[in-house]
This record gives C-alpha cells, sequence and structure tokens, in this order.
C-alpha cells in the first residue's frame, strides 16, 4: 500500500468515526426533546416481566441495568422502562397498578392493592372447575 493510499483509508475512517459520533450525538439530543415534549400519562398496568442485563465494561467492573415490562390493562400494549435498582426492588411480577411515564421516560409505579385484590378473587374462581351433571 502506497502512502497516498495510507492517507485516504486514514482519512475516510476518521470522517466515518466522526460522522457516527454526530449522528450518536444528534439522536440522543432528539431522543431527549422528544421525551420532553410528550405529555405525562398514567394508566393502569400489570408488571408482566423483571429482569437484570449485567454488562461486562473490564475484568474488574461490570454494570446491571435493571428493565420491567408492564402491560397495559385497557390496551395490552406493552411497555418497557429501564429502573434503578430501588424502584426495581419494589416492584414484582403481576403487581398491578398505575404507571406513570413520559414516551419513553418511567416516572413511578404506584401499586394498587384493592386491584390486585381483585385480580386474586378472579383468577382463583376462573380457575376453578365445575362440573355439570346431567
Amino acid at each position: 500500500m502506497s502512502g497516498s493510499q495510507f492517507d485516504a483509508l486514514f482519512v475516510i475512517v476518521v470522517i466515518t468515526i466522526g460522522v457516527f459520533i454526530v449522528y450518536s450525538i444528534f439522536n440522543g439530543i432528539n431522543e431527549k426533546v422528544q421525551n420532553n415534549n410528550a405529555p405525562v400519562l398514567e394508566i393502569p398496568v400489570k408488571v408482566v416481566d423483571k429482569r437484570v442485563q449485567s454488562r461486562q465494561r473490564n475484568k474488574n467492573y461490570s454494570k446491571n441495568v435493571f428493565k420491567v415490562t408492564f402491560e397495559d390493562l385497557d390496551t395490552a400494549e406493552r411497555h418497557t422502562f429501564k429502573i434503578s435498582e430501588p424502584e426495581f426492588d419494589q416492584i414484582a411480577e403481576n403487581d398491578i397498578g398505575y404507571l406513570n411515564y413520559q414516551r419513553k421516560r418511567f416516572h413511578s409505579f404506584q401499586r394498587d392493592k384493592l386491584a390486585a385484590e381483585f385480580e386474586d378473587d378472579t383468577s382463583s374462581k376462573n380457575s376453578t372447575q365445575f362440573k355439570i351433571e346431567d
């Protein structure tokens, strides 16, 4: 490879990396603006999944990402959010309550004890088998 070919390849690589960095910054800013402009919603939900993803940075450091998936009780649409560990620890699968969020930004989850008791009552009644004799 001659010196001019190497220089051209080097310039292409530097430009590609620069474009990628600018694109990533633009996407991050755009995401934040869209979240800020979205209305804050509160919907009735059920917790359908909790998971921890461990991300290994190097041999001595790893980071856990806590995610919870909620199912909208009205539309059956699912919403997954990254949340903090203390919030993650307070939520259990099958909890029913109200999700407060803004587009892709999680604000809070408030458990509704009455709805949870109602759900337990109806699920236990639905699981009972009745035999009709002729």
